[in-house]
């Protein structure tokens, strides 16, 4: 575990370290922190030679990956794990879709979330994390092995040869990706007090502040041409991926939350009940009507009688005109609010690509 340091700190709490410096390509092949930042100490790396393969040793009692204890300290199953962990690729079908369930790439720290009134809810589902709906926020808790320095050189180092350049990659931009959510998320004492009492950083039970600021503050430049498709996002809404997953994929929804059909059905309650009034109402409206002009009544003499008919008939008529126009506005306001997200969406995502050209620029 990393030493609690005495970095100094402002009077709102806000640590105050200069950030060494990240270029574009400093990720590519050396670790995105210094070994004296890691906050997991237990693994070593030992590069390959003529005789003897790379190696990684855990100092602890277990050959076994931290926090995976199931997880031999062999390359294949190592790369098995962080993929299966950290991969996003079922929500590569999405991809442009992704614009319009996070618009933006901004991310919220996590006692903002506590002032949108959210839950934070554990995951381990690594496309959940980040996904919002309602009143819950999923978030997938930081691993002690992305943040130990002996992990990243053997992933990155190029004499590795039992590591392939696409696998790589994949795993690269994944981790990355994963990391640099926490810098947005974790900014404040107060944030990484909630991290703490959430058991997000559960795995560094003697953490300070001050430590993990020196160690996740290496991941605020990282680049979105450095990490995976997903996270170039910010904060997801689970109703949008599930909505678009349907007009898209085919499939009912993308993730479902919900253990009971009760309450997976209570999000569709809504929609149903104000169909069912429109309906009621228009269908009322109708025998009314109908029974008004009922050739026995409506043929009489009685001008009292034929007033109230007459207002009935009326009545009726405005009810189902007033239903149809209220039912065509509300069509209408969702269309122009789902055209004028996609605006933002696409404003937002041009801005992006633009960036995304200046950071490949800059890294070639």
């Amino acid at each position: 575990m990393a030493d609690a340091s005495t970095a100094p700190t402002s009077p709102t709490g806000e640590a105050t370290f200069s950030c060494p410096s990240t270029t574009t390509t400093a990720w590519h092949s050396t670790p995105p922190f210094e070994e004296s930042t890691q906050l997991c100490t237990t693994l070593s790396y030992t590069p390959p030679t003529s005789e003897k393969p790379p190696h990684l040793h855990n100092h602890g009692p277990s050959q076994t990956l931290p926090d995976a204890p199931r997880i031999p300290l062999h390359t294949p199953s190592i790369l098995t794990h962080t993929l299966t962990d950290l991969s996003t690729t079922r929500m590569h079908p999405l991809r442009e879709k992704l614009w319009w369930s996070g618009p933006t790439p901004s991310i919220r720290p996590l006692s903002e979330h506590l002032t949108l009134e959210r839950r934070i809810k554990i995951t381990e589902d690594p496309t959940m994390h980040l996904v919002w709906t309602d009143n819950l926020l999923f978030l997938k808790p930081l691993p002690a092995y992305l943040c130990s320095h002996a992990f990243w050189q053997h992933l990155l180092d190029p004499a590795n040869h039992e590591i392939s350049a696409e696998v790589r990659d994949e795993v690269r931009a994944a981790a990355l990706g994963f990391l640099r959510t926490y810098a947005r998320l974790v900014q404040r004492r107060s944030d990484f007090q909630l991290a703490v009492r959430l058991d997000l950083l559960a795995s560094f039970p003697s953490l300070s502040f001050e430590s993990f600021i020196l160690f996740i503050q290496a991941f605020d430049d990282i680049p979105d041409a450095a990490v995976g498709l997903r996270w170039r996002f910010g904060e997801l809404s689970l109703e949008a991926l599930n909505f678009y997953s349907l007009l898209w994929l085919k499939t009912w929804h993308r993730n479902r939350y919900e253990s009971r059909y009760g309450a997976y059905f209570q999000r569709f309650f809504p929609v149903v009940l104000f169909m069912f009034a429109l309906f009621s109402v228009i269908l009322s409206a109708m025998q009314v009507i109908l029974a008004a002009r009922q050739p026995e009544l409506w043929g009489t003499d009685n001008r009292g009688l034929r007033k109230t008919l007459n207002l009935f008939v009326w009545f009726g008529t405005e009810a189902i005109a007033w239903s149809l126009a209220f039912g065509l506005l509300f069509v209408f306001w969702w269309f122009w609010r789902s055209i004028a997200e996609a605006i933002k969406a696409h404003k937002n995502k041009r801005g992006l690509k633009e960036k995304l050209v200046v950071d490949v620029t800059s890294a070639a």
